[in-house]
């Protein structure tokens, strides 16, 4: 029997609707742009040796 993955989305809908709402404006938002804001935000994981 095949286990399926957690799907966190699905289990807590309202949560997830709250926190892309907070989440959002600020990534896709400003002078700089959301690709560059991604590149950091993988950059930072990676010296902090977290999986992303």
């Amino acid at each position: 029997m095949e286990s399926k993955p957690l799907n966190l989305m699905e289990l807590l809908p309202d949560a997830f609707e709250r926190y892309f709402a907070f989440f959002r404006p600020g990534h896709t938002e400003g002078i700089v742009p959301a690709r560059i804001k991604e590149l950091a935000r993988l950059k930072v994981a990676a010296l902090n040796e977290c999986d992303t």
